[in-house]
């Protein structure tokens, strides 16, 4: 999600780390700037360039539903271990594990809806298919076969959620940014250096071309805000979120390092001063 302000547009909410009051940093730590090859800028230096916009952090809307996910899967398991308890215990049960898993998806897919250029594709979802897949399978078995297969079923729930987690968190540790470059529509050409896959020879506020990383995909879109157009680019992980190209945690991503070696061979416009942090707040 993007920061609701002009003057928070690009460097994020104060309020989203820690309840800082103050307007945050240009470099958070881990955040790097784009090689010296790169015109870029910052937002308190502004004129021309390339200059990183931040997105809400993922643990905003995934920590705290998802840290209540397991108290219901524990639930699930209550009528079933002391059967006679309701009037219905499969019911019961059910209706828990569903609560249990909403609160894993449900979050997942808000959360990254919310930022402009992920992919929403549910399969590409950070979440253990397979083992859910698994335990869906031996649940569906333990009716009609034998009850103790459902406590089979049950643990390979649990397993698919603490291997989701460890999804969730691989996702999360490069935090959601794209660089963005003022634009003029009228200028816009539609070429690129490979290794670009040009989707789109026309200005456009979707994407307009993409080039396969490790692990992901680079992006490039067009974008606007207040009359003033953008063309905006980040990395999306092959779950789909939205990742920082230029964070310290991709730099191994020999792939996605080998593209934004070159830049790419747009000048753009100065940046309206609307978006830039005043001195005073220096």
């Amino acid at each position: 999600m993007e920061a609701g302000s002009d003057q928070h547009w690009l460097l994020g909410e104060p309020s989203w780390w820690n309840g800082e009051d103050s307007t945050p940093p240009d470099f958070r730590p881990g955040e790097l700037a784009p090689p010296e090859s790169w015109v870029s800028s910052t937002p308190r230096i502004g004129n021309f360039g390339w200059i990183r916009q931040r997105f809400r952090p993922l643990a905003w809307p995934l920590l705290r539903p998802m840290a209540w996910s397991p108290v219901f899967l524990v639930a699930t398991a209550i009528p079933l271990a002391f059967p006679g308890l309701t009037s219905n215990d499969q019911y019961l049960a059910i209706l828990l594990f569903l609560a249990a898993w909403a609160l894993v998806f449900i979050p997942l897919i808000f959360a990254r809806n919310a930022q402009p250029m992920s992919n929403n594709s549910i399969p590409a979802l950070p979440v253990d298919w397979l083992s859910l897949a698994l335990g869906s399978t031996l649940f569906l078995m333990h009716i009609p076969f034998d009850p103790r297969i459902g406590w089979a079923s049950y643990a390979l729930f649990w397993i698919a959620y603490l291997r989701t987690v460890l999804k969730v968190q691989d996702v999360m540790v490069t935090p959601p940014a794209r660089l963005l470059l003022p634009m003029e529509t009228e200028d816009w050409d539609g070429d690129f250096p490979g290794p670009w896959e040009i989707l789109s020879k026309h200005w456009s506020r979707d994407i307009i071309a993409r080039a396969e990383c490790d692990g992901g995909h680079l992006v490039i879109a067009g974008t606007a805000r207040g009359g003033s157009d953008f063309l905006s680019m980040t990395f999306v992980h092959h779950s789909g979120f939205v990742q920082d190209p230029f964070h310290e945690t991709l730099s191994d991503n020999r792939g996605l390092m080998a593209v934004l070696a070159q830049p790419l061979p747009i000048t753009g416009t100065q940046w309206p001063e609307r978006f830039i942090v005043p001195s005073e707040e220096e």
